[in-house]
């Protein structure tokens, strides 16, 4: 059984990253491998991105839908996607948007929905045999019983991360650097979002 703690939202399992690889090195390495284009400057075949822009493409890369299994996230967190946040100049900063589904036990007694909305729904997962944090799914709508499915929606911002700086645009090199970057964002999103959404599911009080 998977262990989670109420501010971990997300890990990397290298050690199934490195026993199920085509390579022997990496299967995110391997994902890694076939999509050479997304990885150097867009006018120069030779040069690395920007940090940002590699930590948004490796982090993209390496978990769903493009990749499962690699980037792990806890079954009650919906997504944790790369996005970008334009200031006021009209430039764009990196951020990372983690989604919550919000049971209408987690909201204020005087706004939760009534009787006959429905909300999440849940079941065992076998697969991660976590009984306390659950996947939510969509129920199935029944005749005058429309659904209410509420997400928190985290934007945590990542301009001040110490990020990585990648140094290589193929080969093994390519897969250590981007290795090295989703480790970081890992325990960037724990420190910074994971306090946030145990406040929100109650957990968070002293």
């Amino acid at each position: 059984m998977t262990e989670w703690a109420p501010t971990d939202l997300v890990r990397v399992d290298e050690d199934g990253d490195r026993s199920g690889a085509s390579d022997g090195h990496s299967r995110y390495g391997v994902y890694l491998s076939q999509r050479p284009d997304e990885f150097h400057d867009y006018d120069s075949a030779d040069a690395p991105l920007t940090t940002e822009e590699f930590a948004a493409a490796a982090w993209r890369v390496a978990t769903p839908p493009l990749l499962t299994g690699y980037v792990l996230l806890r079954p009650d967190v919906q997504s944790i996607e790369a996005v970008w946040n334009e200031n006021e100049d009209g430039d764009g900063s990196l951020a990372f948007k983690v989604s919550v589904p919000l049971w209408f036990g987690d909201l204020p007694s005087d706004r939760r929905p009534r009787h006959p909305w429905q909300d999440w729904t849940t079941q065992y997962d076998i697969s991660t045999r976590d009984d306390k944090y659950r996947r939510a799914s969509e129920p199935v709508l029944k005749p005058g019983r429309p659904a209410v499915l509420t997400v928190a929606n985290l934007l945590i911002p990542a301009a001040d991360w110490d990020l990585p700086v990648p140094q290589h645009i193929r080969g093994r090199g390519l897969t250590d650097d981007a290795q090295q970057v989703v480790r970081e964002v890992v325990r960037q999103i724990n420190h910074h979002a994971g306090p946030m959404v145990a406040q929100l599911l109650g957990e968070g009080r002293g």
